[in-house]
């Protein structure tokens, strides 16, 4: 998901507001943004409506011309006219609109199906054995098979992950949690984590 965290002015005082839009591979958007220049025509690039209307198009147009760090009259469509209506170069206000992908939506994920594996990874270990034994859940995998699914990331090697992944699950299930992440997902996020 995209998410946008607005930053407002008024009267002095300031506050915030986010949004998240689900991220569009750059084809779909594509597509998307031609429908609606064939149903609206060009025009609907420059309404303020174009916003509240296509909000997941709009942020991710906005999103990949930040990343192509192209100029673009975008940012200008979700602030406020000025009260003087003082001609103001629209780019300058670009500033005040921050844009962040993540690529995880720690939402979508139910307590059933347990945390992902990148989240498992970021959990501090605990530095006694005896601690470490009484705290270990049957629910969630282990953190010495998520280190060798690493160790084999780090080495090239996605068969392996893959193999060790389904069999930890596979065990899982056999006793009663099953996860629904999905496994390219999971060692994806896992490895975006852990060797960035």
């Amino acid at each position: 998901p995209l998410q946008d965290g607005k930053e407002q002015t008024a009267n002095g005082t300031s506050h915030k507001t986010s949004l998240t839009v689900p991220y569009l591979n750059p084809l779909v958007l594509r597509k998307e943004l031609e429908n609606i220049l064939t149903q609206e025509g060009d025009i609907a690039l420059i309404k303020p409506e174009f916003v509240d209307e296509h909000p997941i198009i709009y942020w991710n147009l906005l999103w990949l011309m930040e990343r192509i760090e192209s100029k673009t009259h975008l940012p200008e469509l979700c602030l406020p006219v000025p009260s003087d209506k003082e001609h103001i170069d629209p780019l300058s206000k670009v500033k005040t609109v921050h844009i962040q992908c993540l690529w995880d939506n720690l939402s979508l994920h139910t307590e059933a199906s347990g945390p992902p594996m990148y989240l498992l990874y970021r959990e501090t270990q605990p530095t006694s054995p005896l601690i470490k034994a009484l705290l270990t859940d049957h629910a969630q995998l282990n953190k010495n098979v998520i280190q060798q699914i690493i160790s084999a990331i780090r080495c090239n090697d996605f068969a392996t992950p893959l193999k060790r992944l389904a069999n930890e699950r596979h065990k899982l299930k056999s006793n009663g949690v099953e996860r629904s992440h999905s496994f390219y997902r999971d060692i994806l996020f896992l490895a975006l984590t852990a060797i960035g």
